[in-house]
């Protein structure tokens, strides 16, 4: 076995680990979410019964919820796929990609959107280990299969369908005026330094 055969089954064995203990934290989530509905029923139950006032109880809670912030005991967990609806695809040429890119240096391919469990599964994108399952960028801040030589999409014709779908047309986070290819470049240049824009296309 070739040296890059290891890495790609060291990448899918990675891939499958991290889906195993997302699907048994998400049951452990659902679990969380049956305990808390017990909790507040009992509480409920208690207050109308004339055990306990409805102060006491938010007392309680806040000091409990504070505490538990204070010693970082709170649980959390992002799980998000995407399910596609009707929408026509949307060509570069339409937009005039080649044009603009100078000046909108692609942000839109910096921004963040989910994946479908198919794109999971076998898509040409790869999902964020660190965030299922949203798409997985590169460390300059851009989709892992965009090419910085040629500020393209590697694997356009595979393209996902949130790529396919989204137009800048009208989108005021790139553009100040679209028509004239003025860009946003106060939002543009703000998010290059924080990093990988947190927001879905078409938001």
């Amino acid at each position: 076995m070739s040296e890059q055969d290891e890495l790609r089954e060291l990448d899918e064995q990675t891939r499958r680990g991290s889906l195993y203990a997302q699907a048994v934290a998400s049951e452990q989530i659902a679990r969380a979410n049956q305990t808390e509905a017990a909790v507040y029923g009992l509480i409920d139950l208690l207050i109308k019964k004339g055990a306990l006032s409805s102060e006491e109880v938010a007392a309680a809670i806040e000091q409990t919820d504070r505490e538990m912030r204070e010693a970082g005991r709170q649980a959390s967990l992002e799980v998000v796929v995407r399910e596609d609806g009707a929408a026509r695809s949307v060509s570069a040429d339409e937009i005039d990609c080649a044009a603009r890119i100078p000046f909108c240096k692609a942000a839109c391919c910096r921004l963040r959107w989910p994946l479908t469990l198919e794109e999971v599964e076998s898509g040409p994108v790869k999902w964020d280990l660190g965030r299922p399952f949203f798409n997985r960028h590169a460390a300059h801040g851009y989709c892992h299969r965009f090419d910085t030589g040629s500020h393209s999409c590697s694997v356009y014709e595979e393209r996902p369908q949130p790529c396919r779908q989204y137009s800048c047309v009208g989108d005021e986070r790139i553009w100040l005026d679209f028509e004239n290819m003025v860009p946003n470049t106060e939002w543009i240049e703000g998010h290059e330094e924080r990093g990988p824009v947190e927001m879905l296309l078409g938001s």
